[in-house]
């Protein structure tokens, strides 16, 4: 049994990694210990970035985000399932001019979009963005290029796949790994549920527990490199919808960093 540190990792996490028998991280590392290199703190606070993305920073952490996941310029990056494309523009303004940020987007976002453009059409035409390419696929075949991401990154999104677009996880994951150099960063963010509900919450509350996103993805070959405490939240009582006015933008969030072995 790996060691587990009582002190970052959560009653809940550890609940639900012990019942499930699931893999810890082997480095679990404290929201205060992660240091923002001045290329990210550069970019969360350009002004290219709309006020209203801007003003989710505080909840959002993105700055310390990006540093645990250890983004930087010239990267080749992506966001699956991107919608508007808050982390998309993130990662254009980290990444730069070197760098490319494929934000992915499916068919039920865009049958949603009443002009019939994507919002990442639309965001890179309105903010300029030319290190960012729109991408409509599925995420079973994102069509990301093989072989030559260094992050891809899914937030707030895997129980969706997992639930309400019952989408093939096991067909996702392969192509994310498959896009990836050796090394490369697959980083997930995701709403913790209540230990025990396993996937009863999908859809309800949209949550999952943390052992079942593990599970899931180390079957694809990655490793579970490490992971933080950062967006925990111990006040969400876990058995309401993350769309609930009492804890919207503010739930217990999981933070998972895996590696494609090199």
């Amino acid at each position: 049994m790996p060691r587990i540190s009582f002190g970052l990792v959560t009653a809940t996490l550890v609940f639900s990694a012990l019942t499930a028998n699931a893999q810890l991280a082997n480095k679990v590392i404290s929201a205060n210990d992660i240091v923002v290199p001045s290329y990210i703190s550069r970019g969360i606070e350009n002004d290219r970035r709309p006020e209203e993305e801007k003003a989710r920073d505080a909840n959002r952490k993105p700055g310390k985000v990006m540093a645990f996941f250890g983004v930087k310029p010239g990267d080749n990056v992506s966001e699956l399932l991107t919608f508007g494309g808050y982390y998309t523009g993130v990662l254009s303004e980290i990444v730069g001019e070197t760098g490319v940020v494929y934000g992915q987007n499916n068919d039920w976002i865009m049958k949603r979009q009443e002009d019939g453009k994507s919002p990442i059409e639309k965001r890179i035409a309105e903010q300029g963005l030319k290190n960012v390419v729109d991408l409509v696929s599925e995420l079973e075949d994102p069509k990301l290029p093989r072989g030559e991401m260094d992050a891809v990154f899914i937030v707030l999104i895997y129980h969706d796949a997992m639930g309400g677009f019952n989408t093939d996880t096991d067909a996702m994951n392969r192509a994310v790994y498959d896009s990836l150099k050796p090394g490369g960063i697959y980083g997930v963010i995701e709403h913790h549920a209540a230990p025990g509900m396993g996937l009863l919450d999908l859809t309800k509350n949209h949550r999952t527990e943390r052992h079942l996103v593990v599970e899931d993805i180390l079957k694809a070959g990655f490793e579970l490199a490490g992971e933080t405490d950062l967006l925990e939240n111990l006040s969400d009582p876990l058995d309401v919808s993350v769309f609930s006015p009492t804890i919207r933008g503010k739930t217990h969030r999981f933070v998972l960093k895996f590696r494609k072995p090199s």
